[in-house]
């Protein structure tokens, strides 16, 4: 089962809003570091560049950010944040939340096993992990561990019930697949 995340289009430009803003601005800066000989201003323009191709990275790999839930595993994938997949025996419990809106938009943490995944505010389905998974809160800089994790995918419900007990993950059993009755 495959879930989205809610407000991906208005996320993916707030992101690309963020990657102009900051292009523009090294621009500037590189040509008043060139044009005024203010060499010093150079390692600044470099370090913005860089947070601008990361950004620019993480516009283009938005839309393809869900949660997929197989019979044995769930791949968890947000923009260029995290990339992994869980085995479900290792979820221990779920449940749907409220996400306040002073909580803010992105990857968000508190360094002490929780992190949320948010694109949209409002409910949202939360993990709980016997082992903790590593998210990037600054790609490939600062790394947090995650045993709680938080998203907002549509449809947070449906996706609480799929880990709850008796809730839609088969156990896998040898035999002959059930028939659906016929109906008159």
């Amino acid at each position: 089962m495959l879930f989205v995340f809610r407000g991906m289009r208005v996320f993916q430009m707030l992101l690309a809003m963020a990657a102009l803003g900051l292009g523009v601005a090294t621009v500037f800066v590189m040509k008043a570091a060139f044009d005024q000989d203010s060499y010093w201003l150079l390692p600044f323009g470099f370090i913005m560049a860089l947070i601008f191709v990361l950004l620019f990275q993480m516009t283009l790999r938005t839309p393809t950010s869900y949660v997929a839930i197989a019979d044995e595993r769930t791949r968890i994938r947000f923009a260029g944040f995290v990339d992994t997949v869980v085995d479900n025996r290792d979820i221990l419990g779920a449940r749907v939340m409220k996400f306040p809106v002073i909580g803010g938009l992105g990857v968000r943490t508190n360094f002490r096993g929780s992190v949320a995944l948010i694109t949209s505010f409002g409910e949202a389905a939360e993990l709980t992990l016997r082992h903790p998974i590593r998210i990037w809160v600054i790609p490939r800089l600062l790394p947090a561990k995650a045993t709680r994790l938080v998203l907002s995918v549509k449809n947070p419900q449906k996706l609480v019930d799929r880990f709850s007990p008796g809730g839609g993950i088969p156990a896998a059993t040898p035999g002959k697949p059930k028939r659906k009755p016929k109906s008159r």
